[in-house]
């Protein structure tokens, strides 16, 4: 396995294991004392910094934040593919 497989891996883990659980979990509201609000943190955590570029170019319209949208379509449309290429 040659280290551009290995990257394009590495970032569709990141997408899967990351940032949907993330979007997924932001849609509800979690009670501060639950066990899942320390994910939720862990989660923020992990995807803040490459969300908030994003969002500085995107802002979020209307209350929906688009950047997980743009971040996710970039990866697997140009990133992922120009790696495995």
């Amino acid at each position: 396995m040659d280290i551009f497989r290995l990257l394009a891996w590495l970032i569709e883990a990141y997408i899967f294991l990351i940032m949907l659980p993330y979007a997924i979990l932001s849609w509800f509201r979690v009670a501060y004392d639950s066990p899942l609000a320390k994910v939720q943190l862990f989660l923020y955590k992990a995807t803040e910094p490459v969300l908030r570029p994003v969002r500085q170019i995107i802002r979020p319209m209307g209350g929906l934040d688009f950047s997980f949208m743009v971040v996710i379509l970039v990866a697997e449309f140009v990133l992922i593919p120009v790696l495995r290429g």
